[in-house]
């Protein structure tokens, strides 16, 4: 068991696939607290690197130090390579971790999330274990190990089968990453207290998704029984053996992690860092539209993600969607600034539509077409192994109010006189997300907003209470 670190060194995989340093995290705070927090500095030549980019838009390249603010946990590109929830709780068990960069070096070297890379001073890659990743025809026991961690049985052997199995990604179900057919996927389950089988609901909004014509990432269900399985997906920051930078959309907008931002405010600053913003912002709308005619209310910012490419960040395939029988209960995130979180009305996102550089009949078209390409979803449902008595019980959620709207929507209405213009409103937000301070730290502009959305305060599906 190695001692905590004060520092460590950041590299980062270009998208050209090459490796080179970043910089350096450390630590800033007394060590015996866990309320730490980080500081990040640019090397020198990663800064004038012609192929570099900012790690995140809070992390912009610079020769002095960057710090966190008030509100923020830690910086993006970091905070987005940590341990979930699951994850965390899996290392504290394991190891004397307890700060901030204590959880970020004990991730797994070989399933940390995205680009970033750490080692010590020596340049050992921290986090590296010396077994490969478990293969997909491990997971009875890795299953088998999270139910007794749960339990509070586990061994010691258990424990590291836990580890190794991976402790990057977002939420606070059990998860793993396992490798199939050479590549890196994630294995997702519920816990044996969930007995709604939430994997098989969320295999079914997947496909829905894609039947919608939703940029999706190869997945497979895997049961354990009549009402537990696995969800398994491809990891997509991953090119075969390649790491692809990704940040969330909790990172690329900057947002404080109580500040409650806007689908409005996202697709304004696509517009700012996507190489084909308007492609990114038609893609989301599609998306949004899914998410209110399934009732995913589980759609904050952590849940939305971005990976790197030579010329800026691109929406990732979707994940995380699984519907809720009680969105009206539920908060979620509002399609415009100051919207309704509860119970969203469809008709709020086409009437949005200049937010999203669309016109109201493509808008109106785009709504349309997701509501007509999933109303087979019983079927889907059953298919994924969800009994028709469990799927009836849903229809409120799936063929409720918002389904009716978006079928009924035609072209040619214009809304009426005095209605407030979304895009406005995003447009006069940009540059109070976050701006540039002294030595290249951020600091939050004052704004009177105290939403809360910090990935793990959601109803997890079903109306059940989880973090996904």
């Amino acid at each position: 068991m190695r001692e905590p670190l004060a520092s460590a060194d950041v590299s980062v995989v270009l998208p050209d696939g090459a490796e080179v340093q970043a910089g350096t995290v450390a630590s800033e705070g007394a060590s015996s607290s866990a309320a730490t927090s980080l500081v990040f500095r640019y090397t020198d030549s990663y800064v004038t690197d012609p192929r570099g980019y900012d790690l995140s838009p809070d992390m912009p390249r610079t020769s002095g130090p960057i710090r966190t603010w008030s509100g923020r946990e830690t910086l993006g590109a970091l905070g987005d390579s940590m341990p979930d929830a699951w994850g965390k709780r899996i290392i504290r068990a394991g190891t004397p971790a307890r700060t901030t960069l204590d959880f970020l070096t004990h991730v797994n070297d070989a399933t940390r999330q995205g680009a970033l890379r750490l080692r010590d001073a020596q340049g050992t890659y921290l986090g590296a274990h010396n077994h490969p990743v478990a293969e997909v025809h491990d997971l009875t026991r890795i299953v088998a190990a999270a139910r007794a961690f749960e339990a509070g049985e586990e061994t010691d052997a258990e424990l590291q089968i836990l580890a190794d199995a991976g402790t990057s990604a977002g939420g606070a179900r059990p998860k793993a990453t396992v490798t199939k057919g050479g590549e890196l996927w994630m294995a997702k389950f519920a816990r044996e207290t969930e007995f709604y089988d939430p994997m098989a609901w969320e295999a079914t909004a997947l496909a829905l998704a894609k039947a919608a014509g939703i940029h999706t990432p190869e997945f497979d269900l895997v049961r354990l029984s009549e009402s537990q399985s696995i969800l398994l997906s491809r990891r997509f920051d991953r090119d075969s053996d390649r790491r692809i930078g990704y940040i969330s959309a909790h990172s690329l907008t900057t947002k404080s992690d109580n500040h409650t931002l806007s689908y409005s405010d996202l697709a304004d600053t696509l517009a700012q860092y996507s190489p084909a913003p308007s492609d990114d912002q038609a893609e989301l709308f599609r998306r949004i539209a899914l998410n209110l005619i399934i009732s995913n209310v589980d759609d904050h910012f952590r849940n939305h993600g971005f990976l790197r490419d030579h010329n800026g960040w691109s929406l990732s395939p979707v994940f995380d969607l699984e519907p809720n029988r009680r969105p009206d209960h539920v908060e979620a995130t509002p399609i415009v600034e100051g919207g309704e979180r509860y119970g969203r009305d469809i008709r709020q996102l086409r009437d949005a539509h200049d937010a999203f550089r669309l016109s109201r009949d493509d808008a109106s078209a785009i709504v349309r077409d997701v509501a007509a390409r999933t109303t087979d979803w019983t079927q889907v449902a059953v298919s994924y192994g969800i009994s028709p008595e469990a799927a009836e019980s849903s229809r409120r959620a799936i063929d409720g109010p918002n389904r009716e709207r978006a079928l009924a929507m035609t072209a040619g209405y214009a809304p009426p006189s005095g209605a407030s213009n979304p895009r406005s409103a995003a447009q006069k937000r940009r540059g109070q997300l976050g701006v540039p301070g002294n030595s290249g730290q951020w600091a939050r502009t004052p704004e009177a907003g105290t939403g809360h959305d910090d990935g793990h305060g959601h109803g997890d599906g079903l109306g059940r209470d989880a973090g996904a």
